[in-house]
């Protein structure tokens, strides 16, 4: 059977205040403020060791509740050592707030609607300066028009395509 570990780094949601959320974790421990103060500047403590998955979801959800961001940790057992995989993403919904990278707390930033996603290509000024060689390359490579064959024509127009394709993207992007 599957065992997990519990693990609080510091972190509250965006929605409460760190003294609030110490406050509702010492009514929950039943513990002093001073071993509050402790679990709030470890960069990591292990609130549970070894419970089944849904009792650590029952833990992370109290925890939540109270304002505190934890992370439930699958245990993985080898030949006598312990190690810890990497978290098991949580079926509670995260609030807003900050979250734990490295030991060290982040702010959680929204994602802005307005902004753009797609990526910008550079290929359109690629495809003007290719076709506008191109053109060139077969009209001076002629010398005179009446010399125009049927691949002189084809690889022509391939370069006027090429050159407005280039200058449709670059306008696109702008």
């Amino acid at each position: 059977m599957k065992q997990f570990n519990v693990v609080f780094g510091g972190a509250v949601s965006g929605t409460h205040k760190t003294a609030e959320v110490k406050k509702n974790l010492a009514t929950l421990f039943k513990a002093d403020e001073k071993k509050i103060d402790q679990l709030f500047a470890a960069p990591q403590t292990f609130l549970k060791r070894n419970v089944d998955y849904d009792q650590a979801m029952k833990y992370q959800k109290a925890l939540q509740q109270a304002g505190a961001i934890c992370s439930v940790e699958e245990v993985i057992r080898n030949i006598g050592q312990q190690a810890v995989a990497p978290p098991i993403p949580p079926p509670i919904p995260q609030p807003s707030g900050a979250h734990m990278v490295g030991g060290k707390r982040q702010s959680v930033h929204k994602a802005d609607p307005q902004a753009r996603t797609h990526k910008k290509s550079n290929r359109g000024p690629f495809l003007i300066v290719l076709g506008v060689a191109m053109i060139l390359i077969r009209v001076v490579g002629i010398g005179r028009l009446s010399d125009l064959g049927f691949m002189d024509l084809f690889m022509s127009s391939i370069g006027v395509l090429w050159l407005i394709t280039g200058i449709a993207m670059v306008t696109k992007q702008s």
